[in-house]
């Protein structure tokens, strides 16, 4: 079924239904004919006809935007490339039997305020679907991140929640008053490298020299032969090491002046100097059941995405018809006001809508040229109007559902 369709106004030259027999006898080899009632709007003045025409061109893109979003957003959740119904009917089927909302878009209101009631319709349901996307993003990207420190390489992963409590029971943690256990991962490409000089890691952190002279022999915090490989995953190692956690410099005069003494803490140095080596020195907290209760965490996340995904599934369900239901009225409203600007008042014309036939679009432009060629001022024969857009002897409008 084609998804290409046309609003057309043209005047009647007779009774309506001439003109629609007329029509349909033009162009049945090209389209699908289908009457539409529009109701007789409130006019207004030339002026106000003239800037609602102007401006219902960017509106009509911004509401059809709207309605694309919904869509591309309910594929990506369902994964499939059908269609959303339109009150319980298809698109296509909405679109040839189109009804006027009497109820939703009163005709005795101003076209102003017509407009104003399809659009900010539309902007509310835009700015809620911004907000639901949004939750959704932000959970997500949680999600990715709980599962990236789970499921990844040591190098990345929280040791806190993935290293499993079997083996912390087999490491003698150190946190005393002068050495702490730290852990070290290692990519599995450096591994020699680390393991033949790993105790030089921070070589100019530590002052070994004599007293008085603390600065003048520096080495690292490390202690030699602490190495200890517990873990290895599909690209890393991870090593426990031994360190001096901080050194005390005493204090001294200075004249008169005492300068009071004062501690270096070499964890955050030693890290650094890790990293320099493109080691990483892992933050770790011993806490019994950690790696259970990460597991527990990443089920509820993942729940409450796939619970957002569904929830967002439905509103897009829900709130497809009223934007679709909104960018067809807006058409219309856009085709009556053309064509009082064109033919002029009282109305007496006929508005239609045709599904093209597959490929055929082209066709149907050149017979409904030829049918209302005595429309068109031979001046302007062949000639575009200002914007580019080609001067046609009809009123239409567009609408591809693709």
């Amino acid at each position: 079924m084609s998804s290409e369709f046309l609003f057309v106004t043209v005047p009647n030259t007779d009774s309506a239904d001439t003109t629609l027999r007329n029509l349909h006898r033009a162009s049945s080899s090209s389209a699908t004919l289908f009457k539409i009632d529009v109701p007789v709007l409130l006019v207004g003045t030339l002026d106000t006809l003239m800037n609602l025409s102007d401006d219902l061109a960017k509106q009509d893109m911004a509401v059809e935007s709207v309605v694309k979003k919904i869509e591309r957003t309910h594929q990506d959740l369902s994964k499939t490339e059908g269609s959303i119904p339109v009150n319980g009917i298809s698109r296509e089927h909405f679109t040839c039997n189109f009804a006027w909302d009497y109820a939703k878009y009163p005709h005795k209101r101003p076209l102003k305020e017509l407009v104003t009631l399809v659009t900010t319709g539309v902007a509310s349901i835009e700015e809620e679907l911004r907000n639901l996307s949004t939750t959704l993003a932000d959970k997500a990207s949680s999600l990715s991140e709980m599962r990236r420190k789970k499921a990844g390489s040591m190098l990345v992963s929280d040791l806190s929640s993935t290293l499993p409590d079997s083996v912390v029971s087999q490491i003698n943690l150190l946190d005393s008053e002068y050495l702490k256990t730290v852990f070290v991962a290692v990519p599995k490409s450096l591994k020699q490298t680390f393991l033949s000089s790993y105790h030089t890691i921070g070589s100019d952190l530590v002052s070994y020299g004599p007293s008085g002279s603390r600065d003048s022999s520096k080495g690292s915090p490390c202690v030699p032969g602490s190495a200890k490989c517990v873990l290895e995953d599909f690209e890393s190692s991870l090593f426990t090491l031994t360190i001096l956690k901080s050194q005390y410099t005493s204090g001294h005069y200075e004249g008169t002046s005492f300068k009071s003494g004062s501690s270096l803490d070499f964890l955050d140095l030693f890290s650094k100097a890790c990293r320099d080596k493109r080691y990483v020195m892992k933050d770790y907290t011993h806490s019994p059941g950690a790696e259970s209760r990460s597991k527990v965490i990443l089920e509820e996340g993942e729940a409450k995405v796939e619970h957002m995904q569904a929830s967002l599934g439905r509103w897009c369900k829900a709130h497809y018809g009223e934007a679709f239901t909104s960018w067809v009225h807006l058409k219309v409203i856009r085709v009556f006001i053309e064509s009082v600007l064109r033919y002029g008042l009282p109305v007496n014309s006929t508005t239609c809508v045709y599904q093209v036939k597959a490929g055929k679009g082209d066709v149907l432009q050149a017979q409904l040229v030829e049918m209302f060629k005595h429309l068109s001022p031979e001046e302007d024969d062949g000639e575009k109007e200002e914007g580019g857009e080609e001067f046609l002897p009809y009123v239409c409008q567009k609408f591809n559902l693709d």
